[in-house]
């Protein structure tokens, strides 16, 4: 069973479940992550990039990496009654080993038209959760400079700890490394925001 959110949104949002994903979720969350690609990253990656990216490619990649039985990646997805999945994030130890940050959030995608309604702040509670479950008591996400969705992080306590540089579609990206020292912060700053 899932965490329902509904109630959080008020009237114009049915219910969402909060619920952990498994394989037969891919083409869901192919389609979530495509789709938000295309509408977040509209003018900071090319447009050849954004129209090369596939939901079948995208499906084939969370079929056989990030929801396979040998992932140790975690992946909570929002569910909505009649639309089925409408955000999800992923999360895990530091990819960098980082000793400052021993958890990732990896990805977190939510449908253009479902943001701005609490979502995204569950989806970071589940993945917290599941992270301190690992004892992993800190943790950081990586966001593109020109991402305006950074500013999320930023209202969830993320502070701005690291810059590097990544190569995306054969062009440079300069990120944003947003680090939580103290897990049991940011759920204090969720509970304030409740």
């Amino acid at each position: 069973m899932g965490l329902l959110v509904g109630d959080t949104f008020g009237a114009d949002l049915m219910s969402i479940r909060i619920r952990r994903a498994d394989v037969k979720d891919a083409d869901g969350i192919a389609k979530v992550h495509i789709d938000t690609m295309g509408a977040t990253y509209q003018g900071i990656y090319s447009a050849e990039f954004l129209t090369s990216l596939s939901y079948v490619n995208s499906r084939q990649r969370w079929q056989t990496v990030y929801l396979s039985p040998k992932s140790h990646d975690v992946t909570y997805v929002a569910e909505d009654d009649s639309m089925g999945i409408v955000g999800f994030v992923i999360c895990g130890e530091d990819r960098d080993n980082d000793p400052a940050y021993k958890g990732e959030i990896i990805g977190l995608y939510i449908l253009q038209n479902m943001q701005r309604r609490g979502i995204g702040k569950q989806l970071m509670l589940a993945a917290v959760k599941e992270l301190k479950s690992k004892n992993l008591d800190s943790m950081i996400v990586w966001v593109l400079a020109d991402n305006p969705s950074k500013r999320f992080y930023e209202q969830l306590g993320g502070e701005h700890v690291q810059t590097r540089y990544t190569t995306i579609g054969g062009k440079q990206f300069r990120e944003y490394g947003y680090g939580w020292k103290d897990l049991d912060s940011f759920t204090g700053i969720m509970s304030k925001q409740n």
